[in-house]
Order: C-alpha cells, then structure tokens, then sequence
C-alpha cells in the first residue's frame, strides 16, 4: 500500500528536535512531510513536495486570502531558508514560469520493520522492543 508521508512526518518531528529548528520551520517541515511520498510511486520520487507558496503559506497559519499577502510569503521563504540551511531539505528547483519550487527533504521515510510481539510474559503484556525502551515488562500493579 503506497503511504503519504506517515513515515516522512515522524521522521520531521524527529529531524526538527535534533536541528533545533524554529517553530516556523518545524510547521513547514512536517507539511511538507505530510504532502510527499514516503516510498516511489511509479516515477514520483520519494521525498517530494511540490507545495507552492500559498500551500506553503497555509500550514504556517496563513488563510486564504492572506496566504497570497507578502507578509505570508516572506514567512514562507524564512522557513524555507532555514530548513535548507540546516540541512532539512534540500532544493532541487528554484520556481518561477508557472512551476512550483521542488525540494527533497532529508530525512528518513522508510516503512519500519513490523514490529513482532512476543505474548509469553505471564501477564499477558505483549513486549515491545526497539530504540529507547527497556527490555523489562511492567509489574502488574496491586491496590
């Protein structure tokens, strides 16, 4: 099943934590993520987003019709600024006559393994192991 930027969007959370990026630019970053492709889908790269200003301008809280105004559009190009400065994103397309700007984000999107759960813990707690959790079950508790 092709996803849309489940994976891309939990890595940004990720990314964004670890760039310390601005609020802004975390907003851009994870729309931007939402708005890709996690794995190829036919010839559309992964990582993709095509999103023009106003799109852009949108997830930063900018309705229409405001999301036209300059004022969007210069919160725009500082979130963009920032996310290529970092390293978020990489632009691959400057916009202009009639096309939108394309920029790959840098971050990871592929589908994790399926986690296996193992039932043979005596309270019936499925364990589950992996970055950042313990290999313990919890005790059950008692009143």
């Amino acid at each position: 099943m092709d996803m849309m930027g489940l994976y891309a969007a939990k890595s940004a959370i990720l990314v964004a934590a670890r760039l310390r990026l601005g609020n802004t630019a975390t907003r851009l970053l994870l729309h931007m993520a939402l708005e890709c492709w996690d794995e190829k889908r036919d010839a559309q790269e992964p990582r993709r987003y095509f999103g023009g200003r106003e799109m852009s301008a949108v997830a930063l809280g900018f309705l229409a019709p405001e999301n036209g105004s300059a004022a969007a559009h210069r919160a725009v190009k500082r979130a963009v600024h920032e996310l290529v400065e970092s390293g978020a994103i990489k632009r691959l397309r400057a916009g202009g006559r009639g096309l939108t700007s394309e920029y790959e984000l840098m971050l990871d999107s592929a589908r994790p393994q399926t986690a296996r759960r193992q039932t043979n813990d005596p309270n019936g707690l499925p364990f589950i192991g992996g970055q950042g959790t313990t290999d313990w079950y919890p005790q059950r508790a008692t009143f």
